[in-house]
């Protein structure tokens, strides 16, 4: 499920909350000023499984990023690197920071919007108590510029999820600043068909009322 245009807090105590970290989720996040940091958190179990994964959009006009993120929870089974983090850990939590791509791989693409994305570090590991988890993000060197992380791991099964996925994809285009005349073409169409299908029907219920009129009129 797309997250758009959301204001996350800065600091652990005010960071965006979400539901739960299973359901898949992709943030859409942009960083607009120098030294930036978005936190989102999340109320965890104990042995839930805490996956993310920094993707790049390949934009035509180069605005995008490539942030450093983080996970924070209580008692992870290890920690990377939580020296780099731009805010201070608290007393008896853990930290794994996504190590910086050496590369960047071979773009793929997203079926739905036909959007290029390098697909950049992962981090998969479980709590091992309950409490509240964070994902942060930051940029150690002040750029700016639109990012997109998948978080969770489980799909998303109600029948409304499915049925916004049009909507999902004219969300995503005009996040980008894409070209969505393709939605436009598939309207008319869709618009011609349903005139078309009701001319159709119109002219069966005339003839069919001139038959009766007709059966009536030779009795």
């Amino acid at each position: 499920m797309p997250v758009f245009g959301s204001r996350p807090g800065s600091q652990l105590v005010n960071g965006e909350s979400f539901a739960d970290f299973s359901r898949k989720r992709l943030i859409f996040g942009a960083f607009t000023r120098p030294g930036e940091t978005h936190v989102y958190r999340v109320d965890c179990k104990a042995g839930d499984r805490l996956r993310a994964q920094m993707f790049v959009p390949v934009l035509p006009r180069g605005s995008s990023v490539v942030p450093t993120f983080a996970i924070i929870a209580r008692s992870l089974p290890y920690s990377a690197d939580s020296e780099k983090l731009p805010l201070e850990l608290p007393h008896g939590y853990s930290a794994i920071v996504a190590p910086a791509p050496s590369e960047l791989l071979q773009p793929v693409k997203d079926v739905l919007t036909r959007v290029h994305y390098y697909p950049g570090p992962l981090i998969d590991s479980r709590t091992v108590v309950g409490g509240r988890c964070y994902l942060v993000v930051w940029t150690p060197h002040n750029r700016l510029g639109k990012y997109v992380i998948s978080i969770g791991h489980r799909w998303h099964l109600r029948w409304s999820y499915w049925a916004q996925l049009p909507l999902y994809w004219w969300r995503i285009r005009g996040w980008f600043g894409l070209s969505r005349t393709a939605a436009l073409y598939v309207l008319a169409g869709v618009l011609l068909a349903v005139l078309a299908v009701a001319a159709i029907l119109r002219r069966t219920g005339t003839k069919r009322r001139k038959t009766e009129v007709k059966a009536v009129d030779t009795r």
